[in-house]
């Protein structure tokens, strides 16, 4: 709108309003929720009620390993988590040295899940946005190296890394 003395105003359009954060779970974000809660709290569970015992010769799980005879980044997760899971943090490291760092994801996942569930807030997005973060992907890229120089050492028979398959 033009003013006599030349000048442009805006005529007043009502309130500006943006898009904030959802304040509720849709259906989709509690499914998600509690796929990521049942998937986390299982696992957790496991790792702290099996006993290293059962686990000294590890299950043989892993297609990878089954196919080439040499591990895969995650194998050895199992005993790790579960060493974790009885206090054995040296031995959950010497299994696997991701397998801690892990665990510790599965457990911030889990309590970030749960407390989506119980608030119905959407924190899972959140969540969402850190697991996909240049240091999550980083952290990825450092753990597929690790793998990658453990079939290395497995296959040129160097005992590096502790014998897991």
């Amino acid at each position: 709108m033009t003013t006599g003395e030349g000048t442009t105003e805006r005529a007043a359009t009502g309130p500006i309003t943006t898009s904030g954060p959802r304040s509720e779970l849709d259906a989709g974000g509690r499914l998600t929720a509690a796929a990521i809660a049942g998937a986390g709290l299982t696992a957790i569970t496991v790792a702290v009620t099996l006993a290293p015992s059962t686990l000294a010769r590890g299950p043989e799980l892993c297609p990878f390993a089954r196919m080439t005879g040499l591990p895969c980044p995650a194998c050895g997760f199992t005993r790790s988590w579960v060493a974790m899971g009885h206090g054995d943090v040296a031995g959950a490291f010497a299994v696997n040295a991701f397998g801690p760092v892990f665990m510790l994801v599965a457990v911030i996942a889990t309590a970030v899940a749960l407390w989506a569930l119980l608030t119905g807030r959407p924190v899972t997005e959140r969540l969402r946005r850190v697991m996909t973060s240049p240091v999550a992907l980083a952290v990825l890229v450092v753990w597929f190296g690790y793998g990658i120089v453990r079939a290395v050492d497995a296959a040129a028979g160097w005992g590096v890394f502790p014998t897991i398959i």
